[in-house]
């Protein structure tokens, strides 16, 4: 590793909602300016990986929204030969590799300066995606041979409170072993009063909301709000003028008020959550900056009566050079509704998948 201004040069890497890597990318880059794009990975339906590289400080990386977790680069191999000579090769890598000591000494380091002392004790979590001539079970045994050869007074536990988790990700011929920077607080960061099955995972709301461009004047509304998730996101994504939310399912709608009112002590500034029919929205016309949602999963024949009217209500509260980021199951029931619409342009669009189901997120613009 390369030294600047006297900080170790190293390799993080975040795990994303699969297909958030590049929505990602673009939050990291604003965030940590230095920052330096390495690669991207997509773990089928697990997740994805943005990897990067930046000589600062870790704590500001902790501010991420648009990932799930956070890692500090062990080890890559770019190949392997999917046989029984990698675990032999990997045993040694983890014993003998000096980057595997840098950034075993900068999660220490950063774990000191964050108070975190005591006995290193260790977990080891594995993924692996293809096939191989050994078990899931040998990997791990191989890599437990080389932290032991290298750290003998450490101790393996199987429980998520060990100090340090080496997670190791094989993909097809890709090898790569993070320490875990982050818990589970940067993924499930919400502790909400009512919650809906159906909720957005907060990262990839805050990756919608990082898509409509975030401003102190704006007036924001999430018409189908469900339980609040994109309200508060934008809430925690700085200053507004206005904030507002609503649901045609009144209990949805109440849900939506209770989250985002209890998010702090005091109550949000300009907030107001409406019962409401997204096909009439009780909005005066080019009165909105910026509106993010989620459209309804489920039932083409459903759907196909709530697309156009929808969407012609966005063509009207949005302002001139409005922007909509919408997230749809449903790919030509958007395009359809969107051409019908002169004033309406769409962007560009992210496939994203939550809960195992497929969908796209659009940017679009209200043209003048």
């Amino acid at each position: 590793m390369g030294r600047k201004n006297g900080m170790a040069k190293a390799v993080f890497y975040a795990h994303t909602m699969p297909g958030v890597e590049d929505i990602a990318w673009l939050e990291i880059r604003k965030l940590i300016p230095y920052a330096q794009f390495v690669d991207k990975l997509f773990a089928k339906e697990r997740n994805g990986i943005v990897m990067f590289e930046h000589d600062g400080p870790i704590q500001p990386m902790l501010g991420l929204r648009t990932t799930e977790d956070l890692f500090l680069m062990a080890l890559s191999l770019d190949k392997i030969s999917r046989g029984w000579k990698d675990l032999y090769q990997l045993t040694k890598l983890i014993a003998r590799r000096a980057e595997f000591k840098d950034a075993v000494d900068q999660l220490m380091q950063f774990q000191r300066d964050n108070q975190q002392s005591g006995i290193p004790t260790y977990r080891i979590v594995r993924r692996t995606y293809g096939r191989y001539e050994f078990q899931p079970k040998d990997l791990e045994r191989s890599i437990e041979k080389g932290i032991k050869a290298r750290y003998p007074h450490w101790k393996l536990v199987n429980d998520e409170h060990a100090r340090i988790e080496v997670w190791v990700n094989i993909l097809g011929t890709r090898l790569i072993i993070g320490l875990r920077l982050t818990d589970h607080t940067m993924s499930q960061r919400f502790k909400k009063v009512k919650q809906l099955k159906t909720a957005l995972r907060p990262s990839i709301a805050a990756a919608m909301i990082h898509l409509t461009e975030p401003d102190s004047n704006d007036v924001f509304l999430d018409p189908m709000s469900g339980s609040g998730t994109l309200l508060m996101e934008r809430r925690m994504a700085g200053p507004y003028q206005q904030l507002l939310g609503g649901d045609n399912n009144l209990a949805h709608a109440q849900f939506s008020d209770v989250n985002v009112s209890r998010m702090r002590k005091e109550r949000p500034s300009s907030f107001t959550i409406h019962h409401l029919n997204g096909k009439n929205l009780p909005f005066a016309d080019g009165s909105i900056d910026k509106v993010a949602t989620q459209l309804p999963f489920g039932h083409h024949n459903r759907l196909a009566r709530l697309y156009p009217p929808f969407f012609a209500e966005l063509a009207r509260v949005l302002k001139e050079n409005g922007r909509a980021v919408i997230f749809s199951s449903e790919y030509d029931l958007l395009k359809d509704a969107v051409r019908k619409q002169p004033k309406l342009t769409t962007l560009t669009g992210y496939s994203i998948s939550t809960k195992h189901q497929w969908g796209r997120i659009y940017i679009i613009r209200r043209d003048p």
